[in-house]
């Protein structure tokens, strides 16, 4: 519990009463490997903070998988418009190992902003911190090559590379399973001689 609180410190400052109708709001629940938290047509009615595990959320077009991006411990995800605008929601979000999750439903955080109005400010303070990392994603894809996306990636984040399967790194970079092992065997020959 006390990793949420820390995690919201930084979105927020909260007073005693106001942590506490918080955790009172958080569902934990516990999810295996390769669930579907969302699909697709339905409506993110939640958020998600992650106390242990790895999710990612990707899009589907004509049968093939776009990773958008991947969460692990201590971070919150949801997909804002759906949750905030009740619309059909256009992406998934998959397990990708066993989770331990807190669920903050759409109804109970509504009350949280009508009893406690601090909570107003916690969406907006998110979503800043998204947009800085969409516009920097946005930047690498425009602007660095391939090869220069994939190096950056493995420096900027280690844990995806320990605990993801390649071929969700290769979506998410926008290249196929191929051209990403076919890349990983010239840096690696390429940095042997």
């Amino acid at each position: 519990m006390q990793s949420i609180l820390t995690d919201l410190s930084r979105f927020i400052d909260c007073n005693e009463a106001e942590n506490q109708a918080f955790l009172n709001a958080l569902v934990l629940k516990k999810v295996k490997k390769k669930e579907h938290l969302l699909v697709q047509g339905d409506v993110c009615n939640f958020g998600i903070f992650i106390i242990e595990g790895c999710i990612r959320y990707y899009y589907l077009e004509d049968g093939v998988e776009a990773t958008g991006n991947f969460f692990f411990e201590n971070s919150w995800y949801a997909d804002i418009d759906s949750f905030l605008n009740g619309k059909p929601s256009l992406l998934y979000i998959e397990t990708l190992e066993d989770c331990e999750l807190y669920y903050l439903y759409k109804h109970d955080f509504d009350k949280l902003i009508r009893d406690y109005p601090v909570f107003s400010m916690f969406l907006p303070n998110m979503m800043e911190r998204s947009i800085k990392g969409l516009t920097n994603r946005n930047k690498a894809i425009l602007t660095f090559s391939i090869e220069e996306r994939y190096l950056r990636f493995i420096k900027d984040r280690p844990k995806v590379m320990e605990r993801v399967p390649l071929k969700y790194v290769a979506s998410y970079l926008g290249i196929t399973p191929e051209s990403l092992s076919r890349l990983r065997t010239r840096l690696t020959l390429s940095n042997k001689s």
